[in-house]
């Protein structure tokens, strides 16, 4: 069964801002020239031309949360114990509950909307995908984490690294609004450095949100941009291709 992937906007589609959400957190748009942006609710100030990383992952939710009660095959939600941080509602939401450990192991499942649960709370994790769980789960002996969608309170991307790069913002941003970040094709990034023609640039480790030639041996850091010409200086905006997905 076939399902569409993407929706196409016009140019300047881009670059619309609003305080309420129009579509899925995550979901992709193309413009007439093949450049590609993810829906995302920005949680920090992103300015143009900048990157942005996904949301930094809770050590309290994202592995080992105890099943609570046995869960069968075909249900739509199930309940698993905090640690020792509190949820917001809907912090989950477009999200993913993986199975890490124990029966059930290996699976994700898609987060639908769920409340706020408190710290070392049993949070109701609805299930929003056809079928429900696929494997069953055993209380106690099923281990699971909770994922943030990486669009959902994207923030800038940080020096020291602690998230994925998940886009550029194509105009300013402000935090707790929902925007567009661009994954692919030519657009204007903050460079620090100087960039180097044609070669592989990634995610600075000295300045937030900007980007540094790739040229260290060894080094894992992801590629995000391509440096086309003219060549920009250090702290300037250089033209080239964003190449996240």
């Amino acid at each position: 069964m076939a399902f569409p992937t993407r929706t196409y906007g016009n140019f300047g589609d881009e670059k619309v801002i609003r305080t309420a959400a129009r579509g899925k957190i995550g979901s992709l748009m193309e413009l007439p020239d093949g450049s590609l942006y993810r829906y995302t609710l920005a949680g920090a100030a992103l300015p143009a031309g900048q990157l942005a990383q996904s949301p930094l992952a809770i050590a309290n939710h994202d592995m080992d949360l105890v099943v609570a009660a046995t869960v069968a095959v075909g249900v739509l939600e199930f309940t698993a114990t905090l640690g020792g941080t509190a949820a917001t509602a809907n912090q989950y939401k477009d999200g993913w509950v993986y199975i890490n450990d124990g029966p059930g192991e290996g699976h994700r499942y898609r987060i639908g909307a769920h409340a706020a649960v408190g710290s070392g709370a049993v949070m109701t994790i609805p299930i929003d995908e056809d079928g429900g769980v696929r494997e069953a789960l055993n209380v106690t002996t099923s281990l699971c984490g909770l994922m943030a969608n990486p669009w959902n309170n994207s923030i800038l991307f940080a020096a020291t690294v602690t998230g994925v790069p998940v886009g550029f913002a194509p105009t300013e941003v402000a935090s707790g609004e929902y925007c567009w970040l661009q994954t692919r094709g030519y657009a204007t990034v903050w460079m620090q450095g100087t960039g180097v023609l044609g070669h592989a640039h990634k995610p600075s480790v000295t300045t937030a949100g900007s980007v540094d030639v790739h040229v260290a041996t060894g080094d894992a850091s992801p590629t995000v941009f391509v440096a086309n010409s003219p060549l920009a200086v250090t702290t300037d905006y250089q033209w080239g291709f964003i190449c996240i997905e």
